[in-house]
């Protein structure tokens, strides 16, 4: 119980410091905060594939950031990560690992964790963005949701083991109670953001209950091949900062192009 408590106070923490910096400086707190995030991140990955380089988490997360100042266009930014993030699944579901290799495990960090964070990002550069501040509130709260009731109804009532040989902690009823609780989401979302449709919301709801709880198993599946519980130790009772936001950077991607599809058929 105590150590639940801690959880969620550290949980509420770091949940305050996005909402804060979004809210009261979108155009330097916030990208700063995304950049620390990304190197903290980028850092921790890097070492699950066994590379332990500063310069190079620096020249990575250097690099990608000065896409935004090149005009980089975001929608094939979008793409390379979603093709990686999809590779990726495969590799898990079909238990395939990845060798370590400096060169591969740098693709792969650009591809799988900093573009999605690039991405989202576009709020505090570009003037007409595809994740407004409207929407990247409603992705957050959805990926908090999303991952407290997992874990929630997961250490209360589950039983079955999701994919037991990545994570056996991991649990079809905690599964299913973040797909089937989405919904509650939508509608508090909706309720703060009346500017888009409940049916938006809850569309947006599913895949990102879907490819959250997958992308969860993907980063389960990098630690277990380098034979670790936590990519870090940086956030008390959730490991390291990648392990905060897996399901974030995996979903990103996913949720672009349905926004980008989904305006489309509105219009």
């Amino acid at each position: 119980m105590h150590s639940f408590i801690e959880r969620s106070l550290v949980g509420l923490a770091y949940a305050a410091v996005w909402v804060t910096s979004l809210v009261y400086s979108p155009n330097l707190g916030y990208p700063f905060l995304l950049f620390v995030i990304a190197f903290v991140a980028a850092f921790e990955m890097l070492k699950l594939y066994h590379v332990r380089s500063l310069a190079l988490t620096t020249l990575l997360c250097l690099g990608t950031a000065s896409l935004l100042v090149l005009n980089a266009p975001l929608l094939k930014i979008a793409i390379i990560s979603f093709i990686c993030q999809i590779g990726l699944a495969i590799l898990m579901f079909r238990r395939k690992t990845i060798q370590a290799h400096p060169l591969l495990a740098s693709i792969i960090c650009i591809a799988h964790l900093l573009f999605p964070l690039l991405v989202i990002s576009e709020v505090s550069i570009v003037e007409s963005p595809v994740f407004t501040s409207d929407i990247t509130f409603g992705l957050l709260f959805f990926i908090w949701g999303v991952d407290s009731m997992a874990y929630s109804f997961g250490t209360l009532f589950g039983k079955k083991p999701l994919f037991r040989v990545v994570s056996p902690k991991k649990s079809i009823e905690g599964a299913l109670a973040a797909i089937l609780l989405s919904p509650m989401v939508a509608l508090v979302n909706h309720r703060i953001f009346p500017d888009y449709d409940f049916s938006f919301w809850l569309l947006m709801g599913i895949v990102i209950s879907i490819t959250s709880i997958v992308g969860d198993l993907v980063q389960s599946q990098c630690k277990r091949t380098a034979g670790v519980k936590d990519s870090g130790a940086l956030l008390f009772g959730h490991g390291g900062v990648y392990d905060r936001i897996d399901s974030l950077i995996f979903t990103v991607p996913f949720v672009y192009l349905y926004l980008l599809l989904f305006s489309c058929y509105v219009s």
